[in-house]
């Protein structure tokens, strides 16, 4: 289980984020309600600090199989952005991942969070963090320029 930062030790060198997506939906975390966590009480994409000496692949992948007991081997890196998070007041680096779990997510487990919800593009929950709902909307446009 992921534990949260003291966000008096400074940001994460790097974070990452995973797009997970079920038969074309979003698969989405509803954060603990926990006010010392960045976006306590919000719906997000799954993911967290890049460890020590960890690749990006292979923290997505932990995070994944720590948030939702999955490992999901099939990721494609999608982009790197870098965006100022209030809780850490800084700029932060984000590695953005994306996987269709649609075969597997039936076998999750949610062991982080408060629940975990599959969502249309169209009827994402509230609240949600802006870059999370920029980042599946690219995400979705991107989808359907390559059909």
């Amino acid at each position: 289980m992921t534990i949260p930062r003291d966000p008096r030790r400074g940001a994460p060198p790097a974070v990452v984020l995973a797009i997970l997506t079920v038969a074309g939906h979003y698969a989405l975390q509803l954060r603990d309600d926990i006010p010392t966590i960045a976006l306590p009480g919000h719906w997000s994409l799954f993911g967290g600090a890049i460890d020590d000496g960890e690749s990006p692949l292979a923290a997505v992948r932990r995070e994944i199989r720590e948030e939702l007991s999955l490992d999901v081997v099939d990721w494609r890196e999608l982009w790197r952005v870098s965006y100022f998070v209030p809780y850490w007041n800084a700029v932060v680096p984000h590695r953005i991942f994306a996987a269709d779990v649609t075969t597997i997510w039936d076998g999750h487990v949610l062991r982080e969070g408060q629940a975990a919800g599959v969502f249309a593009i169209d009827r994402l929950p509230h609240p949600m963090p802006p870059i999370a709902c920029a980042l599946l909307e690219r995400h979705h446009a991107e989808r359907r320029a390559k059909r």
